[in-house]
């Protein structure tokens, strides 16, 4: 069952939830989904309302992607500057109700990784700055092959700071310097070339719903404890890491949803959760 966007939201971001899939939209297409005060508070708002109901059960993937011709375009300098008072709180960490040690951009790239559930991005358009950035929170990137990309901060004067210097871990670092000191916009297969995307597909919206379907439909512990393990293992020391793996299997091993699991394989049908 689909549920209706909250109020709070409506106006610059969109959620609805079945089959235990939130679709997330960015909601301003007249701007190219561009960040002003209004949005930022929206994106806060849904991330702290799509964490509440991963913890009480009712949520298992969350898809991102925008209304209109673009994902998003990243900051509406004209907008973020109208209320230039307000800029210097964007960099305050903890402030507007941020996970302690980020501040407010750092948010709203991070935040949807919040609720430890898989979150896939799905591409088109003009992908900039800081939209690009919080498509980089995302897990996974399928990308649409008219996208385009790019790190323009270095246009306004200023550094990428949306909680890059996590996300970006993935994407060849000689690629991440050339983009981000330059601003040049890449097409999709440079993207992809790069590791700043995952997939090219033609229909990345459609192909990330269905992906989160599938993956909602696994066990949702066993998909906690995947994603726990490769945010805190694949950069820690060894030993630490496997002793990770070794724990987190031993809370999967025996319990409810991998004997389900096991007894849906043998019996040939769908499990069930």
């Amino acid at each position: 069952m689909s549920e209706a966007p909250s109020s709070s939201d409506s106006r610059r971001v969109t959620v609805e939830i079945c089959e235990h899939v939130a679709d997330v939209r960015f909601n301003r297409p007249d701007k190219h989904n561009g960040l002003d005060w209004q949005m930022i508070e929206a994106i806060l708002g849904v991330q702290a309302e799509l964490k509440a109901r991963v913890e009480e059960g009712s949520l298992r993937a969350i898809v991102l992607s925008g209304e209109g011709a673009s994902f998003c375009a990243g900051l509406d300098m004209a907008a973020i500057m109208g209320d230039a008072v307000r800029v210097p709180q964007l960099l305050v960490a903890g402030a507007n109700g941020c996970t302690p040690g980020r501040n407010t951009v750092q948010q709203l790239s991070l935040g949807w990784r919040d609720g430890g559930v898989p979150v896939i991005a799905a591409l088109h358009g003009n992908v900039f700055g800081g939209g690009l950035q919080i498509a980089l929170g995302a897990d996974i990137r399928l990308c649409a092959p008219e996208a385009r990309l790019a790190i323009l901060e270095v246009d306004w004067g200023i550094i990428p700071d949306m909680g890059i210097s996590v996300t970006a871990r993935g994407v060849r670092r000689d690629w991440l310097h050339e983009l981000s000191w330059s601003g040049r916009k890449v097409e999709a297969r440079e993207a992809l070339e790069a590791g700043l995307v995952t997939r090219v597909i033609s229909s990345p919206r459609e192909e990330a719903l269905a992906l989160a379907r599938q993956i909602a439909s696994r066990s949702p512990n066993a998909i906690r404890a995947i994603t726990r393990l490769y945010a805190e293992a694949l950069d820690a020391p060894e030993a630490d890491a496997l002793a990770l793996e070794a724990t987190l299997q031993s809370g999967l091993l025996g319990k409810a949803e991998h004997m389900e699991c096991v007894a849906a394989k043998l019996g040939g049908r769908a499990p069930r959760f």
